[in-house]
């Protein structure tokens, strides 16, 4: 991510823990990164429905609540941007919630680095990026596939004039019935068995 410029949302109820992540960004090499610093949790929840940030790192505890509480609310309330929970105190089990929940990454505060936050900010966006690829390539093939009407089944034709019976009863000629009924489009022509029943002269000549 050289030379690009990432805006950080940090949620942490101690200003000391804000200061260190701001200063291990510093040392970041290449890449621009603006971190706005938040302790309050509803004051968290007003920023992220404004969807300024590229990325958010929620603290685990916020005061009587927890970064995991945030994470579901602010998921619940339609947060695109990846979402890295960080912690004073590694546990496993929070570890695992965490991710089950949406977090893209789980950070203990004492074994931060700038080139550790500097993958996990890198690896959570490119994620983030290649995930809204490729639903963006689903909803595209859905609707491709909406689009696409196809024929099946057993089609009642009459074996004289080749009409095909509709689910109505109605009788159709066959080529609007396929055009109805699929994307096809039909050209007129002749072919030459026909051509030698209706036009004998001018084909036999021909030949």
């Amino acid at each position: 991510m050289k030379g690009k410029h990432i805006r950080i949302l940090l949620v942490d109820d101690e200003k000391d823990d804000y200061v260190i992540i701001r200063d291990l960004l510093t040392e970041i090499e290449g890449t621009r990164y603006d971190i706005e610093w938040t302790k309050s949790y509803d004051a968290a929840l007003e920023t992220v429905e404004r969807n300024e940030h590229d990325v958010y790192l929620f603290d685990y505890r916020l005061g009587k609540r927890t970064g995991l509480e945030l994470l579901r609310e602010a998921i619940a309330r339609g947060c695109r941007p990846p979402i890295i929970l960080i912690t004073g105190q590694g546990d496993h089990d929070v570890d695992i919630e965490a991710m089950k929940t949406g977090a893209f990454d789980y950070m203990v505060k004492g074994e931060i680095s700038a080139p550790l936050l500097e993958r996990s900010i890198r690896y959570a966006i490119e994620h983030k990026r290649a995930e809204i690829e490729r639903e963006k390539i689903i909803l595209e093939l859905q609707d491709a596939l909406a689009k696409v009407k196809t024929l099946s089944g057993l089609l009642p034709i009459c074996a004289s004039c080749k009409k095909i019976r509709d689910d109505k009863g109605y009788w159709n000629q066959i080529e609007a019935y396929i055009a109805e009924h699929s994307d096809a489009e039909f050209s007129h022509g002749i072919c030459p068995g026909c051509a030698k029943k209706i036009y004998p002269k001018f084909v036999n000549s021909s030949e």
